[in-house]
Formats: structure tokens, C-alpha cells, sequence
């Protein structure tokens, strides 16, 4: 990684990612599989995606594979997906 990345207000390589078009395309997948509610509260607003596990069967990384692995991917609103990471 460059020197450059680390630099307060630059964006790092996860906030890319995450505007890219193929994981728009895996989001919208996932909420529409989940029926646009979070899958643990059934709210219907803040719908984020949250990685149920980073590894697929054989314990490689599903990163940049998500749109293979949609079962390993959940529909969760901003409230739950935080309560989830502080467990």
C-alpha cells in the first residue's frame, strides 16, 4: 500500500470496493433474496449486507467472489449489523 492511502479524507480500498458495480449488483441480489427486510428485526430501512463468514467450504476467501457466494451474505439494517460486529 502507498503512503498515500493512509492520509486522513482519502478513501481507502474497502469504501471503493464497496461503490464498485459488482457489489451494487451483489447487494441488490441479497436484499431482493431477503424481500428488503432485515433478517433479524424485519426493518425495511438501513439495509446493509453483512458477511455471515469471509470463507467459502474449503477455506478460501470469498472477497471479490461475493456475487458465487450469496449464501454466505445476509440483509441486516445499520442498527443490527453494528450489535452483530460488537459480539
Amino acid at each position: 500500500m502507498s503512503r498515500l492511502q493512509h492520509r486522513p479524507g482519502r478513501k481507502s480500498n474497502y469504501v471503493k470496493k464497496l461503490q464498485s458495480k459488482e457489489w451494487q449488483e451483489v447487494c441488490r441480489r441479497v436484499r431482493l433474496r431477503d424481500g428488503h427486510r432485515c433478517q433479524i428485526c424485519g426493518r425495511s430501512y438501513s439495509l446493509e449486507i453483512h458477511h455471515t463468514t469471509y470463507y467459502d467450504d474449503t477455506g478460501m476467501s470469498i472477497v471479490g467472489r461475493e456475487a458465487d457466494f450469496l449464501d454466505k451474505l445476509i440483509t441486516l439494517c445499520e442498527e443490527c449489523h453494528r450489535k452483530v460486529h460488537r459480539k
